[in-house]
């Protein structure tokens, strides 16, 4: 029988699809050096060299230069050549992006132009060894890039290897070489070396977990819209941050939002008596002129949060809408009809510094459906607030953030060296049907205006019937 001798196929891929470190080992930021292994399996041939065309962006990355890997012995000569090709891009197909380097290289198509093609390039490498020993299997080369410096927001690319063909020792030309694996290779950044847009939303401690885990900040493009160029969660501490999801010098619009079943139970409880007596109270002790004192209600955002009927005015109606709250008669915000259960609805989103100074006229047109904000060149901060119709006392929403100025409005509600007051409730020994739970409060001399309480008990084993006040108050509660 005659003896045939087949070439076994040698294959090259990448050593990793995602490069998180520098060579330091480090987080990646504008200015390191990073570095890429193509790994090599001769299987049993012999080949020495190979041919490369690698395609990256032009002004994110630069090649610094190609170092030998340990699959080349250490005994073998080593050189490499490359030529650089700017504004170029490599067209990929279904017959250019194959497992065969060949077929690759034969069937590759390019488009070079600096105005179709203004970010990327392509650099071709021919790596040339001498050997007398044959290729390990391991790392074949290694290509270092610095990272450029770019602009904030750059749309940074993969690393691609569009073919790579290996030659053997007598310079036959290897047609079988196989190119496996992923084709490109991510640069992954540091998470703050490429922002945008870098920000918080002030959170209330009194929002449960699970709805700050669901709130999304949603950006949209102004100039497309309804565009979404990007959304993320913004729960826990609320940072967020935009980087290559936005585009430079662009405006954008940015709301909060919750799922439909989350709004319903959350205006649920941020609505509760404490803002019913703290707008009540507000409105009737208002000056005959129909000015409001501002004691009970002392910030712009709250008088919003007041003006539940939505007329632009803080008045007798919004009382009415208030109570019906408070009493269980009907929920302030819901989300609109058929909107369901994996919709997400749009809450009140407005600028903190907005938020913290609106004043006791400004609330009245006051833009609450979104914040507007254009990128530059440059990282910016963004500081968000949410605000519930129906929370007047900002429970369940974000917090006021006090001026030291604002420090004398407080001035006159608050005690100046304070003592505290007591509540007790007294030990009962229960004998018939009924159960009568006395609340014995010392005021300790304080001029005391109000107090609130919450009791909770088992409604399968006991009934609430009536409350008893045996002092001249005017009560508020609700069962």
């Amino acid at each position: 029988l005659p003896f045939v001798k087949v070439e076994a196929q040698p294959a090259l891929w990448w050593g990793a699809n995602t490069i998180t470190t520098n060579t330091r080992g480090g987080p990646i930021v504008k200015g390191d050096t990073v570095e890429m292994e193509v790994k090599l399996n001769p299987n049993f041939s012999t080949i020495r060299s190979v041919f490369f065309d690698f395609q990256h962006q032009k002004d994110a990355i630069t090649l610094l230069d190609v170092q030998r890997g340990a699959g080349i012995p250490q005994a073998a000569n080593f050189t490499y050549t490359n030529h650089y090709y700017p504004n170029c891009r490599f067209n990929r197909n279904a017959n250019n992006t194959t497992n065969i380097g060949w077929n690759n290289w034969a069937n590759a198509n390019y488009t070079c132009n600096s105005a179709t093609v203004p970010y990327h390039a392509i650099n071709r490498i021919m790596v040339n060894v001498s050997s007398a020993q044959n290729m390990e299997h391991a790392t074949y080369i290694k290509l270092r890039f610095r990272i450029t410096q770019t602009v904030a927001g750059f749309p940074y690319d993969s690393v691609y290897m569009n073919f790579a063909i290996g030659y053997d020792v007598n310079g036959g030309t290897m047609t079988t070489t196989q190119n496996v694996g992923a084709k490109g290779v991510w640069i992954n950044f540091s998470p703050t070396a490429n922002n945008l847009i870098v920000g918080d939303v002030k959170h209330s401690a009194n929002v449960s977990a699970g709805v700050k885990s669901v709130m999304r900040l949603s950006v949209t493009d102004t100039l497309a819209q309804p565009t979404e160029a990007a959304n993320m969660f913004v729960g826990g501490n609320g940072a967020f941050s935009f980087a290559q999801q936005l585009q430079n010098n662009t405006p954008y619009r940015f709301r909060l939002s919750l799922p439909a079943d989350s709004v319903a139970s959350l205006s649920l409880a941020a609505t509760t008596i404490s803002d019913y007596t703290m707008a009540v109270q507000e409105f009737i002790t208002q000056n005959l002129d129909r000015t409001f004192k501002n004691n009970n209600i002392n910030k712009g955002i709250k008088y919003w949060a007041a003006d539940v009927n939505n007329n632009n005015e803080f008045d007798g109606g919004d009382l009415q809408i208030l109570f019906n709250a408070v009493t269980g008669l009907d929920t302030i915000v819901t989300p609109p009809a058929g909107c369901a259960a994996n919709c997400y609805y749009t809450i009140p989103t407005i600028r903190r510094s907005v938020y913290d100074t609106l004043g006791f006229t400004g609330w009245k047109t006051l833009n609450t459906a979104h914040v507007s904000m254009a990128t530059t060149t440059s990282e910016q901060n963004l500081a968000l607030n949410y605000v519930l119709k129906g929370d007047v006392n900002l429970s369940h929403s974000s917090l006021v953030t006090e001026q030291q100025a604002a420090i004398y409005g407080w001035g006159n509600l608050v005690v100046p060296d304070g003592r505290s007051i007591d509540t007790k409730l007294s030990n009962v020994v229960v004998t018939g049907d009924t159960i009568n739970v006395p609340f014995n409060v010392d005021t300790k001399g304080i001029a005391l205006s109000g107090l609130q309480y919450e009791v909770k008990y088992d409604p399968t084993l006991v009934k609430f019937d009536r409350m008893f006040i045996d002092t001249p108050s005017w009560v508020s509660f609700v069962h």
